[in-house]
């Protein structure tokens, strides 16, 4: 049986890269410094100290990576590393970001498993920015996870229960921000609207009372709108309740 392993892609240097911006704002601290006369051992420390900084946390995030084995998976940290045997995994879940509705630049699911005590535990590098076929992985790994648990391995109704609040939270927080992506760009289009209505003139007949309260409208047909696809967004994935006379797996 293959036991993969997840660690960061090479050629990111861990997670961590020195930004052309960050450097230029070094440089020009430096040159700034000397300038003002600083002694020269202060010229060479100051680049030296960080590049170690950085050298250590290059060393530190590539530390970082999730280990499957025939005893559990590990998950080792930049200090020290956590096992999970399989008997103690109650799931393995993906997880969405709610925050990748708005931003394409963050992971947009991630994975974590629950142990015996329901506590959440992130499998560092699986997830979809590192793993192409992220659902796939998880699949195979989940059929590892039910080979190797035992016959006597049962689900705990409490860890299940705390589950699916999760998942509950993490629905209503992607509602939310679809609600307030899509709503606060439909009430910009619709004040842009407004506003090319009123230099065109195409409102003359409207009293100069009145459109505050046209632009008010326009505000309002946003957040309506907003509101409802977020209420839709936070309803999408949701999975009846299961029944609680039987103790199988969560991915079963």
């Amino acid at each position: 049986m293959h036991f993969p392993e997840y660690w960061a892609p090479a050629g990111c240097l861990g997670g961590l890269a020195l930004p052309s911006v960050g450097l230029t704002g070094i440089l020009a601290g430096l040159a700034q410094i000397s300038h003002n006369g600083a002694p020269l051992w202060l010229l060479l420390a100051l680049p030296a100290f960080l590049i170690l900084v950085f050298l250590l946390l290059r060393i530190a995030s590539g530390r970082v990576a999730t280990f499957t084995g025939p005893d559990g998976i590990t998950v080792r940290r930049p200090f020290g590393e956590r096992r999970t045997a399989w008997p103690d995994i109650q799931a393995i879940e993906i997880h969405s970001n709610p925050s990748a509705v708005a931003d394409s630049g963050v992971i947009a699911e991630f994975v974590v498993l629950y142990d015996r005590g329901g506590r959440r535990l992130l499998l560092p590098h699986l997830n979809s920015t590192t793993v192409f076929g992220l659902h796939e992985d998880v699949a195979r790994l989940r059929v590892r996870w039910e080979h190797l648990r035992g016959t006597d391995w049962v689900a705990l109704p409490e860890v299940a229960e705390k589950i699916a609040r999760t998942r509950r939270g993490m629905r209503r927080q992607r509602g939310l921000v679809v609600g307030v992506a899509v709503g606060g760009g439909v009430a910009m289009v619709g004040l842009v609207l407004f506003l090319v209505l009123v230099l065109t003139g195409a409102l003359g007949g409207v009293g100069a009372d009145a459109l505050p309260l046209v632009a008010v409208g326009f505000v309002a047909v946003g957040g309506a709108v907003g509101a409802v696809l977020g209420q839709r967004s936070a309803r999408r994935g949701e999975r009846p309740a299961a029944p609680r006379t039987r103790r199988t797996g969560l991915h079963r």
